[in-house]
């Protein structure tokens, strides 16, 4: 599906999907106080190496309108009308980074509402060790990745990353507390 035929998944405000013929990305993100919401399936890929675990990190097009040149999350875009969150967040790695991952290798780190607009944000980990790095981006939205040691998140987000990510503190040390935890399995 092309960027253009999407129609994104509205829910109300407990995450119940409306099934209300979806909304067109061109009206953006519900404004805080609208009645609906729209849902965002992020996928944050970690892996462990020798002496440490790894977070991918993308970086944005120059091309895209939204925060070019930024450094984001590894994946992570709209739930589409109809489309269940995992599919949402198998199909943007696939989509955004060209890799292919399985919805058995996702883990919900947290659900939380979006600080900027009515969206809520559902966050995944994804151990991705032991997977080669056949990264490719043919939708022009990404530019490169890079795998950051887990020692250097904090520093790298803040000093890199696009605003959004690199104001929610919260959402970043509970993210960075799941990939400890699975790192240690």
């Amino acid at each position: 599906m092309t960027h253009e035929a999407e129609l994104w998944q509205e829910f109300d405000k407990a995450g119940v999907p409306l099934m209300n013929g979806g909304r067109q990305p061109s009206l953006g993100n519900p404004k805080v106080g609208e009645p609906v919401y729209t849902s965002v399936a992020i996928v944050w890929l970690f892996r462990k190496t020798a002496s440490d675990l790894e977070v991918l990190f993308q970086k944005r097009s120059e091309k895209v309108d939204r925060f070019p040149g930024k450094w984001d999350i590894a994946a992570g875009g709209h739930i589409n009308y109809g489309e269940s969150v995992l599919d949402a967040a198998v199909r943007e790695a696939k989509e955004e980074i060209g890799i292919d991952i399985t919805k058995d290798m996702l883990s919900l780190a947290v659900t939380t509402p979006s600080l900027f607009a009515n969206n809520i944000l559902r966050e995944f980990i994804c151990d991705y060790t032991g997977h080669p790095d056949n990264f490719h981006f043919d939708d022009e939205e990404v530019s490169e990745v890079k795998w950051v040691p887990l020692e250097e998140f904090d520093d790298f987000i803040i000093k890199n990353a696009k605003a959004p990510l690199a104001e929610d503190v919260e959402i970043r040390s509970i993210v960075k507390q799941r990939i400890l935890s699975h790192g240690d399995n």
